[in-house]
């Protein structure tokens, strides 16, 4: 018998965004909170959200 699966993740859509960006270069550069970087730009998720963009 086999089990079903059921989705656990919550914002697909915020999990599709980051793996877009991902696969254009984009890093992660920490996990607390999760840090995405690409060249000098940056982005913070918190709360479920993409809040940030900044220059380093």
């Amino acid at each position: 018998m086999e089990s079903a699966k059921q989705e656990q993740r919550t914002l697909p859509a915020l999990r599709a965004h980051i793996d877009n960006l991902l696969t254009k270069g984009w890093a992660i550069t920490s996990r607390s909170p999760l840090t995405l970087q690409s060249g000098r730009k940056i982005y913070w998720v918190m709360h479920g959200m993409l809040i940030g963009e900044a220059s380093l």
